[in-house]
């Protein structure tokens, strides 16, 4: 029976030298009590770090570009574009990261979701922005305006702004709660049990509270004699996926992770749409299009703050949150799609027997 390896002297937990072993710099190092990272380990520590407090770094940079921008004067609609792309630049090789050994089913849900948004913000802007919104810099002459260019749209024009903030701030928003859902957040990630999930069954509170959001919007048609395009608008927007999406996916959504993204996307509306670009009146809102009901702290006279404008900051990401959520549920459900959608005829056939 061999004798263990002799203890050292000075550390119990090492064990000692035989007599003749030579060492390696880095083991000498390490044997004396000094900590040596190689190459691969320092990058992983960079790593570590940048995913786990490039977060802050990411969101003192989001407001210190733009107001530094300002105190210089070089602040434009397109310059304060920065508060959404910071955190893209930032958020998109942290989600690449988190989901690299996955099935693609989340960059896929990410695409669906943002590009879900996008189309209807475009809506809004090219044929209903007559209605509801407006852009004096796009009725001065071309070059001399505070846009770069500003595009042809039903009854009116758009700034190219507009439609690069409706590309940003989707993907901003799903990256957010994407990252803490995959990352910061994971502890309250619930599980994805979809065997036999039917993903769309309407919600009765909500189908409730969409046929309140109608009954109002007729009795303001009616008393205000302007029809609410807006309130219309980003309400069906909002409540109608909802009404089928929310029962079942509100189950597999991460809601701290989603308190996150509400969050990110309050503080970032008031620096920007509020201190910024309504006293600037980059944009503006047309009050024919309103319910009528402005917030007085918010609005500089003429340039109005409707109630609306702030409602669309809780509508935007709940609608993004849901939708990638909804999307990455389809996409790595079990089932056919039809089943997946509906329910399968078997599941059916055994709650019915």
């Amino acid at each position: 029976m061999t004798s263990p390896p002799p203890l050292h002297p000075y550390n119990p937990h090492k064990t000692a030298l035989t007599p003749g072993t030579r060492l390696g710099p880095y083991e000498a190092l390490r044997r004396n009590g000094h900590v040596y990272l190689g190459p691969q380990e320092k990058s992983m520590t960079i790593r570590t770090f940048w995913l786990n407090l490039g977060w802050l770094v990411m969101l003192v940079l989001t407001v210190a570009v733009p107001l530094g921008l300002d105190a210089v004067g070089r602040l434009t609609y397109f310059t304060s574009l920065a508060f959404w792309a910071i955190p893209i630049l930032y958020l998109w090789p942290v989600f690449n990261m988190l989901t690299a050994e996955g099935t693609g089913r989340r960059r896929r849900a990410l695409r669906y979701a943002a590009g879900t948004i996008v189309v209807l913000g475009i809506v809004l802007d090219f044929v209903l922005g007559f209605l509801t919104l407006r852009f004096p810099g796009c009725s001065e002459p071309a070059g001399s305006g505070p846009y770069l260019y500003c595009l042809p749209a039903v009854n009116g024009r758009i700034p190219v702004e507009e439609l690069l903030f409706y590309v940003m701030g989707p993907v901003a928003m799903v990256l957010v709660y994407a990252c803490a859902d995959e990352r910061w957040l994971s502890k309250y990630n619930p599980k994805d049990d979809l065997l036999d999930l039917k993903l769309i069954q309407l919600s009765p509170r909500l189908a409730i509270v969409a046929a309140g959001a109608a009954v109002m919007a007729l009795v303001l048609w009616r008393v205000n004699g302007n029809f609410p395009t807006y309130f219309v608008f980003i309400s069906a927007g909002a409540l109608l996926p909802a009404m089928f999406l929310y029962r079942t996916i509100g189950n597999l959504t991460n809601w701290p992770a989603f308190a996150v993204t509400m969050l990110y996307v309050i503080v970032t509306s008031l620096i920007w749409e509020v201190t910024l670009a309504i006293p600037r009146q980059w944009w503006g809102y047309e009050p024919s299009g309103m319910m009528g009901v402005t917030i007085a702290a918010w609005s500089r006279g003429d340039a109005i703050f409707p109630l609306e404008a702030a409602t669309v900051w809780l509508f935007a990401p709940f609608s993004s949150v849901l939708t990638y959520e909804f999307a990455k549920a389809l996409t790595h459900h079990p089932g056919t799609t039809k089943a997946a959608l509906f329910g399968s005829v078997a599941k059916h056939a055994r709650t019915t027997s």
